[in-house]
């Protein structure tokens, strides 16, 4: 994944998504926000009257530098710190990891001194804990005094306020910006930390906010609910949320309980005394455990967004169940200042707040927003009124201002055909086989595709066009699904002004074309889109009128008609992770309506960004709703095949079993999920929830990307950096077998990447046994990779085998640095054809990255979210496949530019079109293999461990050559298989090798069909078997099948 938060500086956030946000989770890590008990808070803190004493002695502030002094009531700065941009002598190099640590203290909190660069005006910066945590959501400043460089200076920072003081803040009981308490259900209440003898809690309310403390007490109240302390929440609520289970329970009377739903619009806090009365600590609570206790039951059913009457009369449902007021306003038209405002009413027992209009005029025409009156802890606790698009969206007018009212069943919205046409078939998960692509990639530097349709869906529709021949061609061979990059409405392009910048035609290795693209990269029309606004509507930058709600609706169903008739299924990579912008940011949507609920929050009441943006809280009911009901629209109103779920990790499993039940009832047929499964950030190990992670999907019959074979072929891992970048050779670019100049890998770097490859080969299951290089018998689960357990399916459906994707270096690319540098063209063109065939005849689900056929290169980019057309571009008419059009740029890549300038120069790597082509014709020949006999496609986990079997294993094989053996008759036949069994060699290496299996000796086996007539890949046609000794000659980087018929 990859993203662009709209609050996010364009220098911060490159930093940021330079750190983390690959396929595979690099970066990340668990919150470490404190739960010090109160007593021990009132312990660290010295109270005059209210306000913090002042600082105790310290030493001076140096010249020329400035201290920042930090408050949290939790009294745990030193696990905080600030990264400066801009200011300090030396800047803060990499985001969170690289901060200014407050590890001093005083008596008003911590502090750290930075030197600062005294030429400058400001220090700009973001206090900040290791998990990302923001105390102000925005870049802040503190200006420098003229004296600094001869006298330092001082400013002082309280939780959760943006203010930089110049001067030492008073500090009350407690910040109501934060929420340290949480609210679990109507009656019970959890304080962080442990009970404390003699501490009592009461529960303040205030209509209207004004909610305050000093030393006599809460002060604004319109009234108070007395709390009972328990010694620890009941289990079922520690079992719920796991991360409080140590906290102090505190219950309500179930009279006070009751009073609950009518105050759910009221301000509120709970106070802490001492055993004299004396007030100690207050903070603001979360709440999204009682309204889901109190409301979600209700809307559980509750069809949000806009539906249809029999008369066609629209519905418009809204869940706001804390708001005070909610509106509906209308427009004529996309842009009109024209409004119609209808009161709406609210269900006091779901929430939900709703208008029906008298008749269905307004349909497909109008278009509308709410009007939100909410109390927002995000706007100081006061009430204010939002006016908001609808998170159920179904489409909206240009730049998401406004949305529009779409019967998605009108012929109005659909193309012709569009009820009738086919949905190409599929017979088991296993077949599958998917091609990630995105929209504009495909189509914007066609030439054969008519202008208006470039870099839009409609270019789907062109069937004659290059890219679609491609695909066609793709499909004949076994292709069966277009997995698409985010095409729901996205933040990060104007729909209606974007531009396309002018790349100077500069040396392959110059720094000119990126500076180019840098110049637009906020306002230029490419971005992945991993930035969603809203998540059921089409985006409007990729239709032909994004100020059409329409139009996109009728386009995206084009594209998908499109694909269908070329007998290939769709898959939308969904986003429901985070969203682009929260609390009160022009494009925040649900925060507006429902503050702080749809989000995770830390343990302050901050939202979590461990997604880079903030992340939103599927483990909270009506979020996981707003999910479930998003795919479920995409699955029944769009005949959308499949989903691919970024970050899926952060999603609990259970709401990923609802639903896979959901979309499969919703599509009325199987629907094949998957995502990225990785296990980190705040609910990392299962902190919070159970987690759709790998070590958690066994079973589920979700996919799961294998990073197992990922870095097996490629070497190092997904984020290497420097040296790493070339020393960290794979099976297919000459681990051992040929070194590069900076390579110190062993032989047996090359056997254990050799036993890894066999996990992958064998579906990655966790239970499938084999000898390893060490003669041992072991389990997949039993192989190690880097500390993990290798093996982690149940069955092969389960498994997504890619070597390359959208995130991090092509193939090409990687290969170009850690291949020798004097390696030939013709031998990489066989190092990219080697982990095509690994990724293609693996057991599981084969997952190609669009290019990948056709040696796509991003000119070495390792991060290309926002790099434009430039270095993104894909030529289906084979002639260039991007090498060598410039350093990448300069905010992801610049560190490595000296490493990777010489690449670029290097005259051997660039391809020219005869190996493009070759490259393409052989990716097809292995998907035709793969799509000739089932043994390829092998169902579960029982048929892999019956049927295959891999040869050559123990300390005394033939170090690169892998053997595997799939047999077609025994136990009993395989359906399809076409064979008595499949013989499958891979030589790694850069000779020819023989090997012998005496257990293969005596069959009638000859090389398949397709190689021996292919025409790309003529080495391949030359192996040898001698029946007799059952020994097998195979070319250098080479894959071969053997078949006996």
């Amino acid at each position: 994944m990859k993203l662009s938060c709209s609050l996010v500086s364009q220098l911060k956030r490159t930093l940021i998504l330079g750190t983390f946000g690959t396929l595979a989770a690099c970066g990340g890590g668990n919150d470490t926000a404190s739960t010090t008990s109160t007593a021990q808070i009132m312990a660290a803190r010295t109270v005059q009257g209210g306000a913090m004493a002042a600082s105790a002695a310290a030493t001076p502030v140096a010249a020329g530098a400035i201290r920042m002094h930090y408050h949290r009531a939790q009294n745990d700065t030193a696990q905080w710190g600030v990264y400066s941009w801009d200011g300090p002598v030396t800047p803060s190099s990499a985001w969170i990891t690289d901060r200014f640590m407050m590890t001093q203290s005083d008596s008003f909190g911590g502090y750290v001194d930075i030197p600062v660069n005294t030429a400058k005006s400001a220090i700009w910066f973001l206090v900040t804990d290791g998990s990302g945590n923001k105390n102000c959501g925005s870049d802040q400043s503190a200006a420098f005094n003229s004296n600094i460089a001869t006298a330092g200076q001082e400013v002082w920072m309280l939780e959760g306020d943006c203010t930089v003081y110049a001067s030492q803040p008073a500090v009350s009981y407690g910040n109501l910006n934060s929420a340290s308490a949480h609210w679990l259900n109507a009656a019970t209440l959890a304080w962080p930390g442990a009970p404390v003898t003699g501490a009592s809690y009461k529960l303040y309310y205030a209509a209207n906010g004004g909610l305050g403390s000093n030393a006599d007490g809460v002060t604004g109240a319109d009234g108070s609910i007395a709390l009972t302390s328990a010694s620890a929440l009941p289990s079922a609520l520690q079992q719920k949320y796991p991360h409080l289970a140590g906290a102090t329970a505190l219950t309500m009377s179930p009279a006070d309980a009751a009073t609950v739903a009518a105050k759910a619009s009221n301000q509120f806090a709970i106070a802490q005394f001492d055993a004299t009365g004396k007030l100690v600590l207050v903070t603001s609570l979360q709440v999204s455990g009682m309204l889901d206790s109190v409301f979600a039951g209700a809307a559980a059913n509750t069809t949000l967004g806009v539906s249809f009457e029999r008369n066609g009369a629209p519905t418009f449902r809204v869940w706001a169940p804390t708001a005070k007021s909610v509106s509906l306003n209308l427009y004529p038209d996309a842009s009109s200042a024209s409004t119609v405002t209808r009161a709406m009413t609210r269900n006091a027992a779901s929430g939900v707040w709703s208008y029906t209009a008298p008749d269905a005029s307004w349909v497909n025409r109008y278009y509308y927003t709410y009007n939100v009156q909410v109390l927002s802890r995000w706007a100081g606790n006061t009430v204010v009124s939002n006016t908001v698009t609808d998170p159920y969206s179904f489409s909206l007018n240009a730049n998401s201002q406004r949305s529009f009212v779409a019967n998605l069943d009108s012929r109005a919205l659909k193309p012709d055909g569009w009820d009738h046409h086919r949905v190409p078939r599929l017979d088991y998960p296993t077949d599958i086989a998917l091609y990630e692509l995105h929209i504009r990639d495909f189509s914007i530097s066609d030439a054969t595709v008519p202008a208006a349709h470039r870099g839009k869906y409609l270019a789907f529709t062109d069937e004659r066009s290059n890219g679609m021949r491609h695909l066609r061609d793709m499909q004949q061979a076994g292709l069966t699904h277009v997995h698409l990059l985010p095409t729901f409405d996205i933040a990060s392009i104007n729909e209606t002004g974007c531009t396309t910048p002018t790349v100077p035609n500069a040396a392959p290795n110059a720094p000119d074309q990126q500076a180019a693209v840098e110049a637009t990269r906020g306002t230029d029309c490419f971005n992945w889109g991993y930035d969603p606004v809203h998540y059921t509507a089409p985006e409007g930058s990729y239709s032909s009128n994004a100020n059409d709600g329409a139009v996109r609706v009728r386009e995206f169903r084009a594209m998908v008609q499109g694909l269908h008739e070329q007998g290939l299924r769709v898959v939308m990579d969904v986003v429901y992770n985070h969203t682009s912008a929260s609390q009160q940011s022009p494009l925040s949507i649900l925060d507006k309506i429902v503050p702080t609920y749809y989000y995770r929050l830390n343990a302050g009441g901050g939202i979590t960004n461990d997604s880079c943006c903030a992340d939103t809280a599927a483990e909270n009911a009506m979020m996981a709703k707003l999910m479930i009901d998003s795919t479920s629209t995409w699955a029944r109103d769009y005949q959308v095949d499949g989903f691919r779920f970024d970050i899926m990790g952060f999603t609990p499993l259970a709401v990923m079993k609802q639903l896979q039940t959901a979309v499969n009832k919703a599509a009325e047929r199987d629907i094949y999920l998957y995502g990225e499964a990785w296990n980190f950030g705040t609910v990392g190990n299962d902190a919070r929830f159970v987690q759709a992670r790998q070590a958690n999907m066994y079973g589920s019959g979700i996919g799961s990307f294998n990073d197992r074979i990922r870095d097996t072929m490629r070497g190092g891992g997904c984020c290497d950096t420097g040296d790493a970048l070339i020393a960290q050779q794979g099976l297919v670019n000459g681990v051992y077998s040929d070194p590069n100049a900076q390579s110190t890998q062993t032989k047996d770097d090359l056997l254990r990447l050799g036993d890894l490859a066999k996990v992958a080969l064998s579906g990655t299951l966790r239970d499938y046994s084999f000898t390893d290089r060490t003669g041992v018998v072991r389990k997949n689960s039993e192989i190690d990779y880097f500390g993990q357990q290798a093996g982690f399916a149940a069955q092969p459906s389960e498994t997504i085998n890619y070597i390359e994707a959208h995130d991090n270096q092509t193939l090409f690319d990687i290969n170009a640095l850690r291949l020798p540098q004097t390696t030939s063209l013709a031998d990489r063109v066989r190092a990219q054809n080697l982990g095509a065939a690994f990724t293609v005849l693996s057991q599981g689900v084969p997952f190609l990255h669009a290019g990948q056929e056709i040696l796509r290169s991003k000119s070495l980019d390792r991060d290309s979210y926002d790099s434009g057309d430039w270095f993104n571009k894909l030529d289906y008419s084979y002639q260039s496949n991007n090498f060598g059009v410039g350093l990448p740029l300069a905010a992801v890549n610049q560190a490595s530019w000296p490493l990777m300038s010489p690449v670029l120069a290097n005259p051997l790597i660039k391809p020219d079109t005869s190996a493009i082509i070759s490259a393409r014709n052989t990716m097809n020949d292995l998907l035709a293999i793969r799509q000739d006999s089932s043994l390829f496609r092998l169902r579960t986990a029982k048929d892999v461990a019956e049927r295959l079997r891999f040869h050559n294993t123990g300390p005394a094989q033939v170090p690169g050559v892998i053997v595997m053996s799939i047999d077609g008759q025994h136990p009993r036949r395989y359906d399809d298989a076409r064979y008595k069994s499949v013989v499958t060699l891979f030589n790694v290496t850069k000779t020819a090798q023989t090997v012998t299996v005496p257990e293969l000796a005596g069959r009638q086996l000859k090389v398949h069909k397709v190689q021996r007539k292919s025409s790309s890949d003529t080495l391949a046609r030359t192996a040898t078997y001698n029946n007799a000794s059952g020994t097998f000659t195979i070319p250098p980087r080479t894959t071969v099948v053997f078949v006996d018929d």
